[in-house]
């Protein structure tokens, strides 16, 4: 029984619009793969037109149909060596002349074995395409699932292919190394959905892009990365990827989905992209600074007094909210709630030294107090200039959450609870703000705030290791400019857990 599965990325220089050649070093380098041994060979994203194209007239010399010359050349080296191929193209669609950036995967025996329309497409040539069972395939190894590099920037994609049964993810790429880095989205995709992911980036240099420092990456369904690799000339990377009884390991994909509650997250269906008062739909308090400080008091405990920073009065020019990690210290808690005024609230995650019930997370401001009881998933409440979320850690993991949140108003997600901020839950933790709420965390031994990015830029990552203070100072006016990838077929995310997950072929493994 087979332990491993080799895997071929063609990391290739694509030039822009030489498809002639583009098309010659793609056939020779999937040749080269497969003499080496691959028995999966990825390709990147346009991998014969190249990318930056101004609109349908500069792309339409490079188009194709799907099955067209680049898919019978890659078609004849599938079939001599048995092996699967997935690249990606510029493609047009005979019947109705609709450009898309699209991905094939060839089987070992020369035929079609799936097909993708990219999602996050091209805006200036093309037409975005629709979710569909064609974008996933069964091999000898189980069931993979392709999507086109910005296609896994938002959460609900990669998660609905994870539904359908995928246990690793084929991404052709062309993501150039300038702002947010991919291969956190594409390490953070895979954590939090238990299946491996591989992004075939490009390098060379397009017509607009320098890809020459861009990473083809390869990460498995826990997170171990296999590859990160760069080169300025076209080059063919080999990694192998661990297989459970000859099997792509489904076991913890199948944990994480059956986790799940979809009435947790109701609310991630609705269509709300494009509204011009975001927060008149929600009667959202006016937008303005909201100071976040996350106190993670030492093991001093009982004895040690409240930090300076920490003083409700110290700060007045801006409302104040004050993040505990679980277990924090009853008498701790409760000279910092005496001294609440009408521009502060605390949220805590549990204390230690008090009755049974105080181990539930609440909410507290000047105001009064409210309690996220235990079965509820998350409470929403409106302090200041902004609408909070307390949500529970194992809730928030899903990235369904923090969509169906925002969608509905939440400029600040507070994940209580939270027992270690390890690399992985801050990265998973982290990913989650791209969804247009800042996300809040603190643990007993450190904690982490995360702000939306701006543009293409990496998300704002304020962070802390051991005890201390963790600050930053948000504006929630631009939190209600938002915008969500729709494009995906909300009832796989919703359908209630029964098998739609089950692996194909084989049994669950690994």
């Amino acid at each position: 029984m087979p332990d491993r599965l080799i895997i071929g990325l063609l990391h290739l220089d694509v030039v822009y619009k030489s498809t002639r050649d583009n098309r010659a070093a793609l056939v020779a380098h999937a040749q080269e793969a497969a003499e080496r041994g691959a028995q999966v060979i990825v390709a990147p994203e346009l991998a014969v037109s190249g990318y930056s194209f101004d609109g349908r007239g500069d792309v339409a010399g490079q188009v194709e149909v799907l099955q067209g010359e680049t898919f019978q050349a890659l078609a004849r080296v599938a079939l001599q060596h048995g092996v699967t191929i997935c690249t990606g193209l510029a493609e047009r669609d005979p019947a109705t002349g609709i450009y898309y950036n699209s991905a094939v995967a060839i089987g070992p025996d020369g035929c079609l074995a799936a097909f993708h329309r990219k999602i996050a497409a091209e805006r200036r040539w093309a037409c975005p395409g629709f979710p569909s069972p064609s974008s996933l395939f069964d091999t000898p190894w189980g069931r993979m699932g392709v999507l086109i590099c910005a296609d896994t920037y938002y959460g609900l994609l990669p998660r609905s292919m994870a539904l359908q049964g995928a246990d690793l993810l084929l991404v052709p790429s062309n993501w150039p190394p300038s702002g947010l880095d991919p291969r956190k989205i594409w390490r953070a995709r895979a954590l939090e959905n238990g299946m491996g992911v591989v992004a075939c980036n490009r390098t060379g240099m397009d017509r607009s892009m320098d890809c020459r420092e861009g990473s083809s990456y390869a990460v498995t369904h826990e997170g171990e990365i296999l590859l990160d690799g760069v080169s300025e000339k076209s080059r063919v990377m080999l990694l192998s990827y661990p297989l459970a009884n000859g099997k792509l390991p489904s076991a913890h994909r199948l944990d994480i989905m059956e986790r799940r509650r979809p009435e947790d997250f109701a609310s991630v269906y609705l269509h709300v992209n494009g509204l011009k008062d975001f927060s008149g739909l929600w009667g959202l308090p006016p937008g303005g600074p909201l100071r976040i400080r996350c106190l993670v008091p030492s093991s001093r405990g009982a004895s040690e007094e409240v930090p300076r920073e920490m003083d409700p009065g110290v700060n007045e020019d801006s409302h104040t909210l004050l993040v505990l990690p679980e277990g924090v210290d009853s008498h701790l808690l409760e000279r910092l709630l005496k001294r609440l005024n009408g521009k502060t609230a605390v949220v805590a995650g549990g204390v230690r030294g008090a009755s049974p019930h105080a181990f539930h997370p609440f909410y507290a401001c000047a105001k009064g107090r409210a309690q996220l009881l235990p079965g509820n998933p998350w409470m929403k409440v409106d302090f200041g200039p902004a609408r909070v979320a307390l949500v529970s850690h194992e809730t928030l993991m899903h990235p369904e959450t923090v969509v169906s949140l925002s969608k509905e108003g939440c400029d600040v997600v507070v994940a209580v609870g939270v027992e270690s901020l390890h690399e992985e839950a801050r990265l998973v933790l982290g990913v989650k703000s791209l969804e247009r709420s800042v996300v809040v965390a603190a643990s007993p031994h450190g904690a982490i705030i995360c702000e939306p990015p701006e543009g293409h830029a990496p998300w704002k990552e304020t962070s802390l290791n051991g005890s201390g203070t963790c600050t930053s100072l948000v504006d929630t006016a631009p939190l209600r400019q938002k915008t969500f990838q729709d494009r995906v077929n909300m009832e796989i995310l919703l359908k209630p857990n029964a098998l739609q997950w089950s692996s194909s072929p084989g049994e669950r493994e690994g």
